[in-house]
């Protein structure tokens, strides 16, 4: 277990008493997951850093099932960010990135088990074979999922968004180049699917790997909504980029139910906070958000 999970969970456990959300069975935003894989460990090849087992991820799907969460898909979610829906009580969006292929061996047939809906934003470099940045992990199951199973997936209810086509840090690029890259992920969800999706992940996800010009171009392609990674939660109905919790292999099932009840939300506020102060010691003006 790295050094900074054992730190967070430890100071987390501390601070429980004071921030469970779970005392009277409501939650008043909705729990939004951030998976990547669903793999066993294979002898000979070193575990994806983001990578859950199949029993985790079963037995986490089956608490979401016990304690009455309400699964979600994207299209609920935009609506519920819009308000042109009500958001139902006790609610879970459940998302994966990048689009390997353990999604639908592994992650599909347990979240049907538990009635538990899937999303999944696809690096669309990633599936057509190119050199996708970040994404060249070493383990026993690395194809990408095919076309043929992503239109089973979307056939059966699992909703679909976008995680760029080159899965570059979208704070580093330059407008045309982040431009460029959504016209031609798209433009191949587009002909494979026959739809333009609406929702956008950014990869990477953390404070600085967005910005407001970076949405604004993103929304000149049809883009809707916008998914981070900062561990923090976003009342709804918001315009704001949706933050998601990551889940980790390290997340046995204590933690996960402590990030499904706000346990881990002061990660994300601190991280903010690093975040504004980094900015401020290189530019030496204070800044309010990335985004």
């Amino acid at each position: 277990m790295r050094a900074a999970t054992t730190i967070a969970r430890t100071a987390t456990w501390v601070t429980w008493p004071l921030t469970r959300l779970d005392r009277n069975g409501a939650l008043s935003r909705p729990v939004v997951l951030c998976y990547h894989r669903v793999l066993p460990r294979a002898a000979g090849f070193p575990y994806p850093r983001y990578a859950v087992s199949p029993r985790q991820f079963r037995e986490q799907m089956a608490l979401l099932a016990a304690e009455g969460f309400h699964s979600l898909t994207l299209a609920e979610f935009s609506a519920i960010a819009s308000g042109t829906r009500e958001l139902p009580s006790r609610s879970v969006l459940v998302t994966f990135d990048d689009g390997f292929a353990d999604i639908y061996l592994n992650a599909w047939p347990i979240a049907r088990d538990f009635g538990i809906a899937l999303n999944v934003f696809l690096c669309t470099g990633l599936m057509s074979g190119a050199h996708v940045a970040g994404l060249d992990e070493s383990s026993g199951a690395v194809r990408p999922l095919t076309w043929g199973e992503v239109r089973e997936m979307r056939a059966a209810g699992v909703g679909f968004g976008f995680h760029s086509h080159g899965h570059q840090n979208h704070g580093r690029l330059g407008l045309e180049e982040i431009a460029a890259d959504a016209q031609s992920g798209l433009t191949l969800l587009k002909g494979e699917l026959g739809v333009r999706p609406a929702a956008f992940a950014f990869p990477y996800g953390h404070f600085g790997s967005y910005s407001t010009a970076a949405i604004s171009v993103l929304k000149q392609q049809g883009l809707e909504i916008f998914f981070t990674t900062e561990m923090d939660a976003t009342a709804l109905p918001s315009t704001a980029p949706i933050s998601r919790l990551v889940i980790h292999p390290d997340d046995d099932l204590r933690s996960f139910r402590r990030k499904l009840y706000g346990g881990y939300e002061w990660v994300g506020k601190l991280r903010r906070l690093g975040y504004s102060l980094r900015v401020t010691g290189r530019t030496g003006a204070g800044i309010s958000s990335p985004a």
